[in-house]
Order: C-alpha cells, then sequence, then structure tokens
C-alpha cells in the first residue's frame, strides 16, 4: 500500500509537470518568486512521502524533533538555491577574455553549482554530524565497486534505446549547446569533466546528506521521501529519464544506506550521465545521416 500510494501521488506530479506545464510555468518566474517556487515544489514531494509514511505506520514522534525540521527544511532552501542562483555567471564573464566568456559560464557553471551544495552540507555536517559519521557518506569503507559496474552495463540497453527517442535527442548531448560557440577542444572536454563531478554533489545531498543525515530521526524511512524529493528535480529533463529516477534514487539509497557509502553511487550516476552523453551523440549522428 505504501509503495502504490507513493508511485500514485509521483504520477499525478509528472502528469501536472509534463502534461499542464508547470515547470515551464515556473521558469518564467525570477528572483524570490522563482526561488520559493522551488522550494514549495520540493518540499510539497519530501513532505508527502513523510506524511504518507507517518499516517501508515501511525509514528509521528519525529516530527517532534527539532533536528529533523530544521534539517529537513535546509534540503528544501539548499538545493532550491542551487537550482535557481546564477550569479556566479557574472564573475565568470569578468574573469574572461573577450570572446570566451560565454563559453566559460557553460565551462564553469557546474563548479559553482557543486559548491552551492558541498559548502553548506559540510558546515552542517561540522556542527552536527561530525562526531557520528564520515561526511555523509564519503568513505571507501564497504564500497564494491564491482555492484556498480553490473548497474552501470544494465543502464547501457536502456540508455541505447532513449538514444532512438526524440525528447532524448532534443536534450542530450548537453555538450551540443556549447559548440554552438565554436570554443577550443580542451575547454569541450572541461565541460564534460565538469558535468560529471556535478553529480558527486548531488549523490552527496541525496544518497548522502537526505539518507545517512536522517538515519538519526527515521532510520531507513528516509529513503522514500529522499527518492521523491530527487524526482522532483528532474522535471524539464526527458519524461523517462524522471520517471526512471524515482526507481534509480530509491535503489542507491537502500545501497548507500547498507554500504554507508556514496562513491557507488558517484560512479553510477556520473557513469550515466557520460553514457548519455554518448547516447546523445551517437543517435544524433544516426538521425542526421538518415534525414
Amino acid at each position: 500500500m505504501h509503495w502504490l500510494l507513493l508511485i500514485l501521488f509521483c504520477s499525478m506530479s509528472v502528469y501536472v509537470n509534463y502534461g499542464l506545464g508547470l515547470q515551464n510555468t515556473m521558469n518564467q518566474y525570477s528572483g524570490l518568486k522563482e526561488y520559493g517556487s522551488y522550494v514549495a515544489l520540493y518540499a510539497i514531494h519530501a513532505l508527502f512521502a513523510y506524511l504518507l509514511y507517518s499516517f501508515l505506520y501511525n509514528d509521528f514522534s519525529f516530527w517532534a524533533k527539532p533536528g529533523f525540521l530544521i534539517l529537513l527544511s535546509l534540503s528544501f532552501l539548499i538545493f532550491a538555491f542551487r537550482a535557481t542562483v546564477y550569479q556566479h555567471d557574472l564573475l565568470i564573464e569578468h574573469l574572461s577574455i573577450e570572446g570566451q566568456k560565454r563559453i566559460n559560464q557553460f565551462v564553469y557553471n557546474d563548479i559553482f553549482r557543486l559548491l552551492y551544495l558541498v559548502i553548506p552540507l559540510t558546515l552542517i555536517w561540522l556542527l552536527a554530524d561530525r562526531k557520528n559519521q564520515p561526511l555523509y557518506g564519503l568513505t571507501f569503507k564497504n564500497h564494491k565497486p564491482k555492484v556498480y559496474w553490473i548497474l552501470l552495463l544494465c543502464m547501457v540497453p536502456l540508455i541505447a534505446g532513449a538514444s532512438c527517442l526524440s525528447d532524448f535527442l532534443d536534450y542530450y548531448p548537453r555538450m551540443r549547446v556549447l559548440q554552438y560557440f565554436n570554443p577550443p577542444t580542451w575547454k569541450l572536454w572541461m565541460y564534460e569533466v565538469c558535468y560529471g563531478l556535478d553529480f558527486s554533489s548531488i549523490e552527496l545531498f541525496f544518497r548522502g546528506f537526505m539518507v545517512m543525515g536522517f538515519i538519526r530521526y527515521v532510520g531507513m524511512n528516509s529513503i522514500l521521501p529522499m527518492a521523491t524529493f530527487y524526482l522532483s528535480i528532474h522535471y524539464g529533463k526527458p519524461l523517462g529519464e524522471s520517471i526512471s529516477s524515482f526507481f534509480g534514487g530509491a535503489i542507491l539509497g537502500i545501497i548507500s544506506y547498507h554500504s554507508g557509502s556514496i562513491f557507488g553511487g558517484i560512479m553510477v550516476h556520473a557513469g550515466i550521465a557520460w553514457l548519455m552523453e554518448a547516447g546523445g551523440f551517437i543517435g544524433n549522428y544516426i538521425k542526421s545521416i538518415n534525414t
């Protein structure tokens, strides 16, 4: 019943965002209105998942703990900041030579997005969890790479299939946007490296902080709210990617909970991202020679 109701909620959410265009409406906002809309989007998803668990299992004990409420509120505020703040573009523009400004904004954007998560999470860890655990899963203890290589191999046929879909090919490869500016080759590769590194901060936030940071309050019951929250950050991406993010997030959450490490999740997440880039290149190439 728990899974069924949560999947029903996620299905309705996906319909609202893709069928009714909620994400497009949100993207028309700016400033505090845009920031607030993203805070609300993330809060609705995570709060529904936690409340669903409480009502189904009659467990409201953690709602009375200030630490839980503070961490949950901070999670929405921090990730919405990452999603909506682009003032770093002005700094990059100031430091760039003429003709390289727009290129550098694309290349180095993900470095700033990484910092927008890593810095506040590190501060929270230093204040609340430094004595209890490594930095939210940044440890190789119990890390078994073989499992994650298998997961990546399982994704190859799925990504190959997605590479035949028009919405996937319209979105990937992300590098294609940068190619319009005719940058030097090394900056194309730098973009891909930064693009992959950004997913390490995503894993630190979701499979690290949103799971391990909440263990003291709800144990493994933090996994499904994390996966529901994780679904909501994929709106605007291809539909299939959004739907699969819930299940993929839950699987990686279970693994990180039991292993205490997020390095496997970083392997899988960055690996899938680069595979989708490759799939986008190949798919668009085949499409171009067939038209």
